[in-house]
């Protein structure tokens, strides 16, 4: 889905939705006080749409005025919101315009720190979470949004894949995971898909790690368990499982090879954010977090680590078959972790 607001003159705003599908007119939900006061289909001609051949008849642009939603020009307060999708396409808040900055956090954790993101949110007035769940064009374009100047963005992208747009018009933090740590929450992580579903991962994700989650269905996580299992791992599950860190900072996609010298690339990538910090220092992290942002202090929650995760990393940690599978990972872990307990 392709969106964006051309204009807010007060009694006017001007934009454009262009849904994923090719025929569907948009409608848009226009919301006071967090309650829908007006419903709104598109009915602006976009001609270039239609000469792209993006959409059907191009009705995808909107004029939303005082006729349509009654005292627009003396709302201080106002949402648009997509129907279909629920994806915030605008908000006017003229009391709290939020911090004047664009903020995106990397997401390295396959459970999401959506916790630190809810914390955060307040603080801005545009709020985009879990981005790669949206699918590459709607990501691309929250990355374009022309009228956000107060933004806050997360999601488990690619940084190669975005890196231009993130680096033009973004500060960028991220926060790593022990992998061994993080390989543990993944195998607990992925063995509850079953049953929440979506609710832990994407429709995408939920299809491009289903090797991994029939692999740990009938994983047993007692060390005998553990031991034969990674004795006998499927290859499609050692390519989902290894080096996800080094992926995500060094190569095109989460399902490529590593590039030659991926780690020297993914520790240069990382040499570009705003700050980088590890789950086992959270309060330096927050700490320098709200000082780049100026947030007030305490305004960064990080959630604890959780002891049954640990006690599964430990038992994985001394298993000779993740060190092969997190080399990479591990080798970065280790260099941002010496920086980091050495900066204090």
């Amino acid at each position: 889905m392709l969106f964006n607001i051309e204009s807010d003159e007060g009694g006017e705003i001007t934009g454009y939705v262009v849904p994923d599908d090719y025929e569907k007119t948009p409608i848009l939900h226009v919301l006071v006080a967090g309650q829908v006061t007006a419903r709104i289909r598109c009915s602006e001609p976009r001609p270039a749409l239609v000469t792209a051949g993006r959409h059907l008849n191009g009705l995808c642009g909107f004029l939303l005025n005082d006729a349509n939603v009654p005292g627009l020009g003396a709302l201080r307060y106002v949402e648009v919101v997509d129907e279909e999708s629920g994806i915030l396409i605008y908000r006017r808040n003229l009391d709290d315009e939020g911090l004047p900055n664009r903020l995106f956090r990397l997401e390295t954790h396959l459970f999401p720190l959506w916790g630190l993101d809810a914390a955060l949110k307040q603080h801005f007035n545009y709020f985009h979470r879990g981005i790669e769940r949206l699918g590459a064009e709607t990501a691309t374009q929250i990355f374009h949004l022309q009228h956000a100047h107060s933004l806050y963005v997360s999601g488990r992208l690619t940084l190669r894949q975005y890196d231009a747009l993130i680096y033009e018009r973004f500060t960028w933090v991220v926060l790593l995971h022990d992998p061994y740590y993080e390989l543990a929450e993944r195998l607990m992580a992925l063995k509850l898909v079953p049953k929440y579903g979506d609710a832990l991962l994407g429709q995408r994700d939920l299809s491009v790690f289903k090797p991994a989650i029939d692999f740990v269905a009938t994983l047993e996580t007692d060390e005998d368990g553990l031991t034969k299992a990674f004795a006998e791992m499927p290859g499609p599950v050692i390519s989902i499982l290894s080096n996800p860190l080094a992926r995500q900072l060094a190569a095109e996609s989460f399902d490529a090879l590593l590039p030659r010298g991926a780690v020297a690339t993914a520790l240069a990538n990382l040499a570009t954010a705003g700050v980088v910090g590890i789950r086992e220092r959270p309060h330096a992290f927050a700490e320098d977090l709200e000082q780049i942002m100026r947030m007030p202090q305490g305004a960064v929650q990080i959630a604890p680590l959780l002891p049954p995760v640990q006690a599964l990393a430990e038992r994985l940690r001394r298993l000779p078959e993740t060190e092969v599978l997190l080399e990479a990972d591990l080798d970065i872990y280790g260099q941002v972790k010496a920086a980091v307990e050495q900066s204090g």
